[in-house]
């Protein structure tokens, strides 16, 4: 078999890389993401020969920035407190995860084509990536983002000021202002 020899080896390797794609099995560096929060300029697949902000051994500025963003966003809401900045951190950290998950897909696509058998597959990276909205999304729900927690939110709201109106015990009418609406 000529497999066996170098020669054989060399001529199975470029006819293997006569049909490969031109950036296959791309490194999208999520789980190391996922679990130190960090992504290095050198494993970014997207930008590395292209970014103006490229640096060997620094952290992806672009993420980095869109973290804090979000953070700052966040922060800056009215009802939301100090105390509330580790799941705020949390939320930007998920937010980032999907960001970097749709950078993937934007070069690789979510589905696999394996032309030897001819299937089509989802990327394995699509269950991390809707796990990591469905994160972010009970985050947002639990900040009070989104017009459904919006909603709830003045709705604890009305009946606070409700029960402060309720012990009222004196003669004393007086209104609240801005609770005029719940005399309706």
């Amino acid at each position: 078999m000529s497999a066996k020899t170098e020669e054989g080896k060399a001529k199975q390797k470029a006819a293997l890389m006569e049909h490969r794609m031109d950036a296959p099995n791309l490194k999208h560096g999520v789980p190391a993401f996922m679990q130190s929060g960090l992504h290095p300029c050198d494993k970014c697949f997207m930008k590395s020969k292209k970014c103006p902000k490229y640096k060997s051994g620094s952290d992806c500025t672009y993420l980095a920035d869109y973290q804090r963003d979000i953070e700052v966003f966040i922060m800056d809401l009215d009802y939301i407190e100090d105390q509330d900045r580790p799941m705020a951190q949390m939320l930007a950290k998920e937010m980032a995860t999907v960001a970097l998950c749709e950078m993937y897909f934007s070069v690789e696509g979510m589905v696999i084509h394996d032309r030897r058998k001819k299937t089509l597959g989802a990327q394995a990276l699509v269950t991390t990536y809707n796990e990591a909205k469905k994160q972010a999304k009970q985050s947002m729900a639990a900040l009070g983002i989104g017009p459904a927690a919006r909603a709830r939110l003045k709705m604890e709201q009305v009946n606070v000021v409700k029960q402060i109106q309720e012990m009222n015990l004196g003669d004393d009418k007086t209104v609240t202002e801005g609770t005029e609406f719940l005399d309706d």
